[in-house]
């Protein structure tokens, strides 16, 4: 084709590529699924953001206020099909966490504080996805954030006891809250108590014998109605009241740089919980129907959804799985249904939360308490403790950080740990000795079956995992010691260094320090498999002129591929070059 006949489509590609991918390709079939989905999503996330506004210290019109922005903004930009972003339970209490010690008894700066929290997290979760951070979540290991998700909930639904009760909250972390609850346990109200019960038990029905149901926004309507017509109020039981106008407020956060500091540190955690809640969805639904989440610019859209929830006066939102699923059961096919779910919600918003007014509290605390019982993974729980006892260990250490210190140092554990195992893992490979399987002639570690062959006066070794700099020195340690300590010596020492895709300047060092120990015992080094990148740096540094570099084992032992020693054969200088093809990119 010739290029002027290319040329003027260059422009209208680049135009479409600001179209998320789900319009460009609509098909008038998929219109009437979406309508559906977004009406069972709105109904879905309108009481949940009512609830949930609470669970982060704010007015709960605050959800009403954050939801439409957090669901434009991400059926814009993100890449799951069926994603729904607003207000979740991890985020909420993690924002109240944060903005707690800053605000005080304050509502109007709390409010300032949490709409200034979302926008920083926007910061924080858009960098790391435009810095190719996607996949960072998955450093954080499931054992972690099983316990860290599992003391979160213990918290948050500790928190919510009071309201099913009639009785005051207390303050401080589960234990102090819990011992106010007993304190006050004889204050119980009966009404209230009958509200709550009888609400969870509606949320649990419903979960149950009929998931395709809106089941949180039919207890809700049926609690809203049974307060009216009993008038609860009047027998002690705690409504909403009055409510007012909840449509987005648009308004940017009146907040100094110090203040931003302060919640710089809480918005690198919440990103990072917001992300491996998010994407671990998104994630899953990707696989079950075939196409490909971008994890980069997941963040990217999540950060969009923040920074319009925060300038909405509203507070952090993310991505949550119980509205995802409801989309999915209703046949919602694309991100549709999160835009007519907005649009109910400002609707909702702007004219219905006179509705609200006789809403018990007691029923808002139910659906908190059922929404966040999926965090009591009992199960995974005992699976980590039959399959390993460290993943156990792990878990409860996050568990009990979270019920002893709080939620966000809690938070810090549990990141501090996840930290610690992978640099426990990547810092300390396992380096073995290999063996060579006489009917394939792979090279393999020999402590997996003994009686594999090996050439006598020569140790072949290959570390499982990349060297550098972090675990240099014990890996060469560990070197040393298979070529020192056998009696009588070998005479070879040969390196395999396939996993190695480069080598740095400490590994490089290491490495000559490693072939200078073994030469004055006699011992010779030799590496093997070297990959472009790490010859490249082996050769800048002078150390390939001293040491004897093979495209493969076989190679560096004078060995055919077909097996049998060739007499110390070495290969041609033209194998050891850059452009060798024995030699991986």
């Amino acid at each position: 084709m010739s290029v002027e006949a290319t040329t003027p489509a260059a422009p209208a590609a680049r135009r479409l590529a600001v179209v998320p991918a789900w319009m460009r390709g609509y098909r008038r079939a998929w219109l009437r699924p979406d309508l559906g989905a977004g009406v069972i999503v709105g109904s879905v996330v309108i009481p949940q953001a009512v609830a949930y506004g609470e669970i982060a210290g704010l007015p709960p019109e605050a959800g009403l206020m954050a939801a439409p922005g957090a669901l434009v903004a991400y059926a814009l930009l993100g890449t799951s099909r069926s994603l729904v972003v607003s207000a979740t339970t991890a985020t909420a209490a993690l924002s109240a966490s944060a903005v707690g010690p800053l605000a005080g008894s304050d509502a109007a700066r709390f409010a300032t504080l949490s709409a200034a929290l979302a926008i920083v997290t926007t910061a924080a979760i858009a960098a790391a996805g435009a810095l190719g951070l996607g996949r960072i979540t998955d450093f954080v290991s499931k054992p972690v954030m099983t316990g860290f998700l599992f003391g979160l909930g213990l918290t948050v639904a500790i928190g919510q006891v009071p309201k099913l009760l009639g009785i005051p909250g207390g303050s401080g972390h589960f234990f102090s809250k819990t011992w106010a609850v007993l304190n006050h346990l004889a204050d119980t109200s009966g009404w209230t108590l009958a509200v709550g019960l009888a609400s969870i038990a509606g949320l649990v029905a419903f979960r149950r014998y009929a998931p395709a149901l809106p089941g949180t926004l039919l207890v809700l309507v049926l609690a809203i109605v049974g307060s009216a017509l009993f008038d609860l109020a009047a027998h002690g039981v705690d409504v909403v009241g009055k409510l007012p106008a909840a449509y987005p407020h648009i308004a940017w956060p009146d907040v100094n740089l110090h203040v931003v500091g302060e919640l710089a540190g809480a918005a690198l955690g919440i990103s990072l919980v917001m992300s491996a809640e998010a994407i671990g969805v998104g994630r899953s639904l990707a696989v079950r129907h075939g196409y490909r989440l971008d994890a980069n610019r997941e963040l990217v859209a999540l950060g969009a959804s923040n920074f319009l929830a925060g300038i909405s006066s509203g507070f952090v939102q993310s991505g949550g799985a119980s509205r995802t699923v409801a989309a999915e059961q209703a046949g919602g096919t694309t991100q549709l249904s999160s835009l007519v779910a907005a649009l109910l919600i400002v609707l909702t918003g702007a004219f219905l939360t006179g509705l609200f007014t006789d809403l018990p509290q007691a029923t808002l605390g139910a659906i908190v308490i059922v929404a966040i019982s999926s965090f009591f993974r009992v199960d995974e729980l005992r699976r980590f403790a039959r399959l390993r006892r460290s993943a156990i260990v792990l878990s409860l250490v996050a568990l009990v950080g979270v019920l002893l210190f709080g939620v966000l140092p809690g938070l810090v554990i549990a990141t501090v740990l996840s930290l610690f195992l992978v640099i426990k893992r990547i810092s300390n490979p396992s380096v073995g000795t290999l063996g060579r399987v006489p009917a394939t002639g792979v090279w393999v570690r020999t402590d997996r079956h003994e009686t594999w062959e090996t050439v006598p006066g020569v140790v072949v070794a290959r570390v499982d995992g990349q060297l550098f700099y972090a675990n240099a020195t014990v890996v060469t340690e560990r070197l040393a010691g298979i070529a020192l300590t056998p009696s009588p010596r070998p005479a070879v020492l040969v390196l395999e260094l396939a996993e190695s895709p480069g080598l740095d300047v400490e590994t490089v060092d290491a490495l000559a320090e490693l072939a200078d120990q073994l030469q004055r015992a006699g011992v010779e080094l030799r590496l093997a498999s070297v990959r472009a990148k790490a010859l490249g740096m082996l050769r800048r540094s002078g150390l390939a002129a001293r040491l004897e570099i093979a495209p493969t084992v076989d190679a560096a032992l004078g060995r055919s591929v077909r097996g049998g020693l060739l007499g110390g054969q070495q290969p041609d200088a033209d194998e050891i070059g850059g452009m060798d093809p024995g030699i991986r990119e």
